[in-house]
């Protein structure tokens, strides 16, 4: 699966495996999740050692995995303070989720017009799966992906790719409150794009992210 495939709030690391994967870039996507939702907050020093030690691989992936997160403006490294935290802002947390919402917002409206019968039945699939509550995280990636994929805009999907990135890929895991209300959503969205309505399809879209930003911006700054 290409990243650009991927959908929104898994966008930092799909839940399942990626052909070409690295173990550097699986250390990555944990780090950079850990980092968005607040799990290692500002400031906060990183042990190399340690997070090697937890996560089973050697030291080397895990520096490596940092340097690329020093480019991405999460973490500082610096040969006498170590490894720090910079993360983001809660005001930053929403702008970021705002957006993925206008992003994704417009993949589901050229789905809506451009998406055939075949996905719209593997979509409601992905859906059920997720109401079975089994490997949630990763049924709503492959919904998300399928919308994006089925917009046929890769320009689009490689901006949605860019920017997800900043979205964090066990959102539901962090909140799972809002499970039921993010499967409600997914249904009103599932309908909108049966009915090819492109303008309801976007509406629901955006509104799927503005609490998320809400609830995740308040969870990192308390």
């Amino acid at each position: 699966m290409d990243e650009a495939d991927e959908g929104p709030w898994a966008l930092a690391g799909a839940p399942v495996g990626r052909l070409g994967d690295t173990v550097r870039d699986r250390v990555a996507r944990e780090l950079r999740d850990r980092i968005l939702t607040g799990r290692y907050r500002r400031d906060e020093r990183l042990d190399l050692d340690a997070v090697a030690a937890e996560l089973g691989v050697s030291r080397t992936p895990v520096r490596e995995a940092c340097l690329a997160l020093q480019t991405e403006g999460l973490l500082r490294m610096a040969p006498r303070s170590g490894v720090t935290v910079i993360g983001l802002e809660p005001g930053e947390v929403v702008d970021n989720f705002r957006l993925m919402a206008r992003l994704s917002g417009f993949a589901a409206e050229l789905a809506a017009e451009r998406m055939t019968a075949e996905e719209l039945a593997d979509l409601e699939a992905s859906q059920e799966a997720m109401r079975s509550g089994d490997r949630l995280a990763e049924h709503n990636w492959r919904f998300h992906r399928d919308i994006n994929r089925a917009s046929r805009s890769r320009r689009l999907i490689s901006l949605i790719a860019q920017t997800g990135r900043t979205i964090p890929r066990t959102f539901l895991e962090v909140f799972p409150e809002h499970v039921p209300c993010a499967l409600d959503e997914h249904d009103e969205l599932v309908a909108a794009l049966r009915r090819r309505d492109g303008e309801g399809a976007r509406e629901v879209t955006e509104r799927h992210y503005a609490v998320p930003a809400e609830l995740l911006s308040g969870h990192r700054g308390s």
